[in-house]
């Protein structure tokens, strides 16, 4: 169910990142505001605005930082792999371990 949740979550983070992209809003001299932009203000963007990826250029105008967005997907990545390494050591030691135990039983 939570690796549900997370990828809802990540594709509408995408999805207000395409719009910000779409939009030209990737700095605060081409900042928009939220009905330029025409996105939702939920989730997905107090996500994304509390890791700075979408910041505020005053007066109501908002814009995507590309380079924080990058790091942030770069970051996911990285403990993406490090949780599958850490399944795949798990599995490899269980199975070591149910070998052995099966081996000297004989």
């Amino acid at each position: 169910m939570g690796a549900a949740v997370a990828a809802v979550i990540i594709a509408k983070e995408k999805d207000l990142v395409a719009h910000f992209r779409l939009a030209g809003a990737v700095s605060a001299a081409t900042a928009k505001s939220v009905t330029e932009l025409g996105v939702d203000t939920r989730l997905a963007w107090n996500i994304l605005e509390r890791r700075a990826i979408i910041r505020d250029a005053g007066q109501g105008l908002y814009y995507l930082d590309e380079l924080a967005w990058l790091t942030h997907q770069k970051r996911r990545r990285r403990r993406v792999m490090a949780m599958l390494v850490l399944v795949l050591a798990v599995i490899a030691v269980s199975a070591f371990v149910a070998m052995r135990a099966t081996g000297t039983r004989h």
